[in-house]
């Protein structure tokens, strides 16, 4: 690629990455190398052969170890052991140096978060000796339909994987923060995310999300999400799904281990700016029938008929003379959603008719890295992702209010190769939020009057909900230690343990106090008892508009008006502290063609004084011993997370204050208040888990990778909510509160499905890449989410069918599609003086079947609680993406990308019964993006 002059690349890098200029700047491969790579994809064993030969590298292994395994392509500047390296990405194996200078191959210890990779996997023991799960590599993350740039559109190729049914609507077509994700059926908020092997999971009160207006106008809740921070999918440079047999290095999740790598930086000065756009005016909006006017009147998220989003990048990339590689990530993406500010075409006199909502994520990442050459490795990784969503309140003035979520991620690493050991170190400290902004420190429900005239339908409405931090704060050590392969007796061994640290701290703070003022009455003056006039809570402007009854008025058309009740929401912090540990070890054992994994993982902590133990054990059977034909089995428990929501929430509660007054003439001072009772009790609960087995076959057939894997999971002691009568006497508690109770319980039974050929179909200069997965998901849970709430007596049969059945076995709500077909595809095909990527992703899904409560019927002269079915149709999606590369002078390049999502503008119907209430998946829409690299 085009290198640009010395002092220019020295001075875009500093800039770029905020660094103290370096120089002499030069790139390290040509420093200790300076041959060009020219070897085309194709078989691993004969690539490692012909690049050995080339450098003159000694490389002996047994040949046994690549049979059936495909190299990448390699091209252009690459040192010695990078190259070889680079070949073996996404093999399962690994590169040993050994003392007289030579190298070996021995299979990569599965969990040790350093599996390199390569072309896309799925279940197939070349990747996974125990079919863990998936890899997506940096070239399929780059040519698939990114989307909004989310890891949930990364990740619909994984059959273990379903997306919520409204994550991506016709109505919501301006939203940008990331899709929540199930794992094998699992809650949504139970999946370990990891970015550079650390945890960017939001554990404050992730299943408090942005699903309606209610969840977002909410004085005391901010609304939340499962991924601590926006992860954009375009600075990172691989993706691992462990979803079966998960190591017993992975631990804090019942569904799954999603760990993201981000890019990490090359030999030679290289960079890349890029800008891509949506608009709601290029897309095909689906509007109900009966709906039309509703959308365009919208003064509410809910319904967002027009949207503009645009996201810009930069990177840059490059190592100094010294080895220090150093790679810097910018993207922003924005998106602005007008709205009406008054509802069903109302409009104000005084007040902005147009408002304009947005939805802003910033993402910058740096990374540096060094080696000394001989075993020691330095890197320290910091990601930076804030996101600011702004929202206004519909039919309010100084109604703004901002959702401020995410945070920074730093780690640092010091790895070491010691003869047949190798000693991984991390530090690591993330500060994720979900916190909220407001324009003013009250809330205020006027009567429309000549002075309060901005409102609509006899009211005027103006201010917010208040300012609240939360944080999410940890920091954290985590060692781990890898053995060589070793022989003992007839087997071969594989050893790996480790321990981790961290150090939590979660808060709700409310800034400052906030008054809600309400229940205005009529009123002819203002003037307190005091001798003050209360000029917050009073106005002798003429309402124009009597309500109550003529014996009872409430307000009285030209009289004022006063404030009987003023609810005040106190400033004060509650906080929950504490410190977890976890240790590990496990044992990869080859006895023949059998392989055995066991291992062990324990966790504790003083939050939820919980001890767990987890043992893992993943076994495979290579039949014919040639990797053709292998049969793997698994038997594990996992151990989930609880939130910081369940402590919280009883303190929170507790700040409030509500004063009621009958006169005008009243003080707000001389009033009394009544502190609001508790409606959560605090109460111990132990730590979800899940026990799996699983069962797995991998076949190696006519050039086809094939893959089939059973997964089985019994979740129990989920969290939910229960009712109970507190019987406290001093009325701490209301006389009806709600605890956290383990009684949540599901069952989920999954059957994959995956094939891809093991090379590239190559079509005269055209080569694609293919992977087709299928799966068929039968998941029953008695509850939505840890927010459901259970009676005394929920905890019975209910009545479904017509038949009484125990409520845990009622087929799950959301994430619950019984079966899903995949196929994606990526064609790169030379053209002209460049290259043409068509990439498609299709998937066919099953109908949606919906369990509502319908009532009560009689059973046996027993009264249950009904539910009834309410079935959806089957879904087909097809998403194609067309790219061309312009090969431009000096090895630059200029290129146009166009992401079409359902292009077939199929309108898949996913909730509502009638016209008024029904929505579907957003129809055909478009990305535009223009880049350039050097």
């Amino acid at each position: 690629m085009h290198r640009l002059p010395s002092p220019l690349r020295v001075s875009l890098l500093a800039a770029a990455l905020a660094a103290t200029p370096l120089s002499p700047f030069v790139p390290a491969a040509a420093a200790r190398s300076g041959t060009n790579a020219e070897l085309p994809a194709g078989p691993l064993g004969r690539s490692l052969a012909a690049f050995a030969s080339q450098r003159g590298i000694a490389l002996a292994y047994q040949p046994a170890l690549t049979t059936g395994l495909q190299a990448p392509a390699l091209r252009g500047p690459v040192g010695d052991r990078e190259g070889l390296e680079r070949l073996l990405a996404g093999s399962g194996l690994r590169l040993i140096a050994l003392s007289d200078g030579s190298y070996t191959l021995e299979r990569a210890p599965a969990g040790n978060g350093t599996i390199a990779l390569a072309p896309l996997r799925i279940g197939a023991q070349r990747a996974f000796p125990y079919s863990e799960g998936a890899v997506l590599d940096q070239a399929y993350i780059q040519d698939t339909n990114k989307g909004n740039g989310d890891l949930a559109t990364l990740l619909r190729i994984n059959p273990a994987v379903q997306s919520g049914e409204t994550a991506r609507s016709s109505r919501n077509g301006g939203e940008i923060r990331p899709a929540d994700i199930s794992i094998n059926g699992a809650p949504f908020y139970q999946n370990a995310f990891l970015l550079d092997g650390v945890s960017v999971n939001n554990d404050i009160d992730p299943a408090n999300a942005f699903t309606s207006v209610a969840d977002v106008n909410n004085i005391n809740d901010v609304p939340s999400q499962s991924q601590g921070i926006a992860i954009d999918t375009d600075m990172l440079e691989s993706v691992t799904v462990y979803d079966s047999n998960v190591p017993a290095s992975f631990g804090n999740f019942t569904g799954g281990v999603v760990d993201a790598q981000t890019r990490k930086a090359g030999d030679a000065l290289h960079g890349k700016v890029w800008l891509r756009m949506a608009r709601s005016a290029w897309d095909e909006v689906i509007i109900p029938r009966g709906q039309e006017t509703t959308w365009d009147q919208s003064a509410t998220f809910a319904y967002q008929p027009s949207y503009d989003k645009y996201k810009f990048g930069v990177r840059l990339e490059g190592r100094t003379a010294a080895g220090i590689g150093m790679i810097g990530t910018l993207t922003r993406t924005r998106s602005d959603i007008p709205l009406r500010g008054y509802s069903a075409g109302n409009a104000s006199t005084t007040d902005a008719n147009s408002k304009t909502q947005t939805r802003e994520n910033t993402a910058a990442t740096l990374n540096l890295d060094w080696s000394n050459g001989e075993g020691l490795t330095l890197g320290a990784n910091l990601v930076h992702a804030p996101t600011d969503d702004r929202y206004f309140i519909m039919n309010a003035r100084d109604a703004w209010f901002d959702i401020k979520q995410g945070g920074p991620v730093l780690s640092l690493r010091a790895n070491l190769e010691r003869a047949a050991w190798s000693f991984n170190n991390t530090l690591s400290y993330s500060d994720l939020e979900s916190s909220r902004r407001s324009q003013v420190d009250y809330w205020k429900a006027w009567a429309r009057s000549d002075a309060h005239d901005w409102g609509v339908n006899n009211s005027s409405f103006e201010g917010s909900w208040g300012n609240i931090d939360q944080h999410d704060r940890k920091t954290g050590y985590r060692f781990e230690a890898n053995r060589a392969a070793f022989d003992w007796g007839a087997s071969r061994h594989t050893l790996q343990f480790g321990a981790s640290y961290q150090q939590r701290k979660a808060d709700y703070e409310r800034l400052n106090d906030h008054f809600s003022y309400l229940q205005p009455y009529a009123t002819t003056r203002c003037a307190l008892s005091n001798g003050s006039v209360d000029s917050d809570g009073c106005s002798l402007s003429p309402v124009q508009a009597s309500t109550g009854t003529v014996a009872a008025p409430i307000l009285v058309a030209g009289q004022g008006q006063y404030f009987r009740r003023l609810t005040t929401y106190h400033a004060g912090r509650f906080s929950v502290s504490g410190n977890e540990w976890a240790g590990w070890v496990q044992d990869d054992i080859r006895m023949g063609n059998w392989s055995v994994r066991p291992g062990l993982r324990v966790e504790d902590d003083n939050i939820w004084n919980r001890t767990t133990l987890s043992p893992r054990l993943a076994t495979s059977w290579d039949i014919l011993g040639n990797r053709e034909s292998v049969l793997t089995a698994g038997v594990n428990r996992y151990y989930g997370r609880n939130f910081f929501s369940y402590l919280l929430r009883e303190g929170r509660e507790r700040l409030t204050e509500i004063k009621l007054r009958t006169s005008s003439s009243t003080s707000w001072d001389s009033v009394t208040g009544t502190l609001a009772t508790s409606t959560n009790r605090i109460s111990e609960v132990d730590i979800p888990h899940t026990d799996e087995w699983t069962l797995g076959f991998d076949q190696h057939w006519k050039g086809w990778d094939v893959s089939l894997k059973y997964v089985n999971r019994d979740n129990k002691d989920e969290v939910l909510r229960q009712s109970v009568r507190s019987g406290d006497a001093s009325g701490y508690y209301s006389t009806s509160v709600y605890q956290y109770v383990n009684k949540g319980r599901s069952r989920s039974s999954i059957h994959t499905l995956s094939a891809a050929p093991a090379q590239t179909l190559d079509w005269g200069r055209s080569h694609t890449r293919l992977q087709f997965a299928f799966d068929y998901t039968d998941t029953k849970r008695n509850y939505t989410d840890y927010q459901t709430s259970w009676s005394d007596a929920s905890d019975e049969r209910v009545l479904y069918k017509g038949e009484a059945v125990w409520l845990y076995d009622l087929p799950a709500r959301d994430f619950a599609r019984k079966w899903t077909a995949r196929l994606s595809t990526q064609t790169r095909l030379p053209l002209g003086q460049g290259e043409l990527l068509w990439s498609n992703f299709l998937r066919y899904r099953a109908g949606f079947r919906d369990i509502v409560r319908d009532g009560s019927g009689d059973y046996n002269g027993e009264s249950l609680d009904a539910y009834v079915d309410r079935d959806y149709p089957r879904a087909f999606t097809f998403d194609s993406t067309f790219e061309y590369t312009l090969e431009l002078p000096r090895e630059q390049q200029a290129y146009a990308r166009v992401e079409v999502a359902n292009i077939l503008n199929r309108a898949n119907k996913i909730s509502g019964t009638t016209s008024s209430s029904m929505y579907y998946e957003a129809g055909r829409s478009f990305w535009l993006e223009l880049g350039y690299r050097f």
